[in-house]
C-alpha cells in the first residue's frame, strides 16, 4: 500500500505525518512555530520533522496545506495572514530536499478533497466544506471539482454577512459569519451573556463543557452560533442546490451543540422546495482532518501523473 508524507501548516504549529491509501495516519511529529514565523523557519521545521519521522523513507509523494493563499500549479505559498510570508516557492524547495513531487493548497480547500475521498462526501459530487476555529473558511466542490472561482477565492463562506451591524470582523466588515460564529466570536457572546470581563481567558471548548453540564447561558450561545452557522449555509445552498453542506475545524466537535440552531435558521431561510433533504453533517474526517487533506494532495497527485 502506497504511503505519502501529510504536512499539516498551521499559523502557529506544524504537524507531519505518514499517512496510507486508506487514510490511516501511520505516525506522525508535531512542532510550534515562533509567533512570526519566516519561510526559513517553515522550512527548516519541515525538514527537521520529516527526519524523525518514522517511515519518512518511505513515502511516495508529499502533500501540504497552507493557511491562507496558494498557487498550486506553481507550487506558491502566495500568502500567510499571521506572518510576512508571501511567494514562498514552498513546493519546489520541499521538493529538492526531500527528492519527492510536492503538491499544495489552501487548507481547507485540501479538506474538502478528503472528505471526498476518505469522509462523508464519498458518494457526493456538489458540496460546501466549511471550517470553523478561530475563524472561518470554505471550500466549495462543484461537479465533483474543486471551485475555485476568477480570482482563486471561492467559498469563503466566513464573509457572508449574517447579523447586520452586528461585531467587526478581521476584514473590516460587520456582521460576517467568522466575526459572529469563529471562537473568538462564542467567547465574546458568552463572556456578555454570563457578566464576565472582557479578559477572561474563557475560550469555546470551555464554553462547550458548561453548555455539557446545563447551563443556560452557554447553551444559548450554542445555539445562537448554529443560528448564524444555519443562515450561511442556507444562503450557499439557495445559490448552488448543494447536495451537503460539511462542517469541520475545532468548533465543529461541539456539533452536537449546534445542530438544534441550524436546523432552526436554515429550516426558516433555504428555499426548501429545490433543496429538499440536503444533509448538514459533520466532518468524517476527525481531528485529524488536515493531516489528511495533505495527504489526499498527494494522492491526487500521483494520480494524475499515472493517468
Amino acid at each position: 500500500m502506497k504511503k505519502c508524507l501529510a504536512l499539516d501548516i498551521g499559523g502557529s504549529k506544524l504537524i507531519v505525518a505518514l499517512v496510507d491509501e486508506s487514510g490511516n495516519v501511520l505516525c506522525q511529529e508535531k512542532t510550534a512555530f515562533s509567533p512570526r514565523p519566516t519561510q526559513e523557519e517553515v522550512l527548516e521545521k519541515i525538514l527537521s520533522s520529516v527526519a524523525r519521522l518514522p517511515m519518512a523513507g518511505e513515502a511516495a509523494a508529499c502533500g501540504a496545506t497552507i493557511p491562507g493563499l496558494a498557487d498550486p500549479e506553481k507550487g506558491l505559498w502566495v500568502y500567510a495572514p499571521y506572518s510576512g510570508i508571501g511567494d514562498f516557492p514552498i513546493a519546489q524547495l520541499l521538493g529538492e530536499r526531500l527528492g519527492l513531487d510536492v503538491y499544495i493548497e489552501n487548507d481547507v480547500n485540501a479538506c474538502a478533497l478528503a472528505e471526498q475521498r476518505w469522509g462523508v462526501c464519498r458518494e457526493m459530487r456538489d458540496y460546501l466544506w466549511i471550517t470553523v476555529s478561530n475563524g472561518v473558511g470554505g471550500a466549495l466542490v462543484l461537479n465533483g471539482q474543486l471551485y475555485a472561482g476568477a480570482g482563486g477565492n471561492a467559498g469563503e463562506i466566513g464573509h457572508l454577512t449574517v447579523e447586520s451591524g452586528g461585531p467587526l470582523c478581521p476584514c473590516g466588515k460587520r456582521g460576517c459569519l467568522e466575526a459572529c460564529a469563529a471562537g473568538p466570536g462564542i467567547a465574546r457572546r458568552y463572556r456578555q451573556a454570563a457578566g464576565l470581563p472582557e479578559g477572561d481567558p474563557i475560550d469555546a471548548a470551555q464554553i462547550a463543557a458548561r453548555a455539557r453540564a446545563g447551563e443556560a447561558e452557554a447553551l444559548a450561545v450554542w445555539r445562537k452560533t448554529g443560528n448564524y452557522l444555519g443562515r450561511a449555509i442556507a444562503a450557499a445552498t439557495n445559490l448552488l442546490n448543494l447536495q451537503a453542506a460539511i462542517i469541520g475545524g475545532g468548533v465543529s466537535l461541539s456539533f452536537d451543540l449546534l445542530q438544534e440552531g441550524i436546523a432552526q435558521v436554515y429550516g426558516q431561510e433555504v428555499f426548501a422546495t429545490a433543496n429538499a433533504g440536503m444533509p448538514i453533517l459533520q466532518t468524517g474526517l476527525g481531528y485529524e482532518a488536515g493531516l489528511r487533506g495533505a495527504a489526499a494532495l498527494a494522492f491526487q497527485g500521483l494520480e494524475h501523473q499515472n493517468a
